[in-house]
């Protein structure tokens, strides 16, 4: 029987095509992302990949060949697993480090990881390139993630789009403005009980608390009404005897009279950076028979030198009087306290 000549070159393309030599042909990854630091045209990036290897997955993985689309520019980089800390198979937001001792070098728009140790099965791998990478113009490119064999034969491949903008930030501006707290505790306060021969009486206090942003610190002061306790029904002034302007306060004396405002600092800020409470000299009366004379014009009671969040002043009155001071159920004053911001 004549055989025809065509039988032997068909099989031997058959044959051809059995080759165990012939490279693999590529499956798809599963999953496949590549996440750029910058987006920005022009832009020098770092580049992370993220990749899931498909189920039932039997090749022997030796490197990974990231191929970037043409108008981005790829040179020399380095390789790292760093902040890839997934366990077990992974997910996307947290692969599993890709495995080996890890080299990359670049030929064109190629970027092939070579060291790779033998990937599993349905399990999410990732790696950082650092360096090496700049972005093109603004536009969509259409990159390569591919698993490669030692003899670079591919494995397992996916296309993954990334793109390029303009601009990738966002500037957001903002203002803080000066900002000055000032509020009393109360606004009335009364002397503990009735004023004695036998001894200096307070009253309960108020607080003065202070909050500002202030670079220097705030300031107090002080002004009385009267600069005295006066009964309008006994046509009589207690005075504020004292000496405002010597920065000591002055020790009340039981049996004769005296009117004063003792200021202490009850609390200073601690938090870092805020500024140093001081009570005006004539006003840190340290015992509660000692203060400050008080005037009808505006005298400073205390300061600090920085911002707060809070600092309070508290402010009592002090007052002694004597066997032949006039009964009277009317006495009074009225304190005005103001106080500002040093900017």
């Amino acid at each position: 029987m004549r055989i025809k000549r065509g039988i032997p070159l068909i099989i031997m393309v058959l044959l051809v095509g059995l080759w165990p030599g012939r490279p693999v042909l590529g499956a798809d990854l599963e999953e496949a992302l590549i996440r750029t630091d910058r987006m920005k045209a022009s832009t020098a990036t770092n580049v992370r990949v993220v990749f899931k290897v498909p189920a039932g997955n039997t090749g022997t993985e030796a490197k990974v060949k990231v191929s970037f689309g043409a108008g981005m520019t790829v040179a020399a980089a380095t390789v790292n697993t760093t902040g890839i800390t997934g366990s077990s198979t992974g997910s996307m937001d947290n692969p599993v480090a890709l495995p080996g001792t890890l080299t990359i070098a670049n030929s064109s728009q190629d970027l092939t990881v070579s060291g790779v140790t033998e990937l599993a099965e349905s399990t999410w791998y990732g790696f950082n390139i650092a360096t090496g990478v700049t972005n093109g113009s603004a536009a969509q490119y259409v990159n390569t993630i591919s698993t490669l064999t030692s003899g670079d034969a591919v494995i397992d491949t996916k296309q993954v789009a990334t793109r390029v903008i303009t601009d990738d930030q966002i500037v957001i501006t903002a203002v803080v403005p000066p900002t000055f707290s000032f509020a009393l505790g109360a606004n009335t306060t009364s002397f503990t009980t009735n004023l004695s021969v036998s001894g200096v009486v307070s009253t309960t206090g108020v607080t003065a608390t202070v909050i500002t942003n202030a670079a220097n610190g705030w300031v107090a002061w002080v002004k009385s009404a009267n600069a005295a306790l006066s009964s309008a029904a006994a046509s009589y002034t207690i005075d504020s005897a004292g000496d405002a302007t010597n920065a000591t306060p002055t020790t009340l004396s039981t049996g004769s009279e005296d009117y004063v405002l003792d200021v202490d600092e009850t609390t200073d800020s601690a938090t870092a950076g805020s500024g140093t409470v001081t009570v005006a000299g004539e006003y840190d009366g340290d015992s509660t028979s000692k203060g400050g004379t008080l005037t009808t014009g505006y005298t400073k009671i205390g300061s600090a030198d920085g911002p707060t969040d809070t600092d309070v002043l508290t402010l009592i009155a002090r007052s002694t009087i004597s066997g032949m001071t006039p009964a009277g159920t009317d006495y009074t004053d009225t304190l005005t306290v103001v106080g500002a911001g040093n900017f």
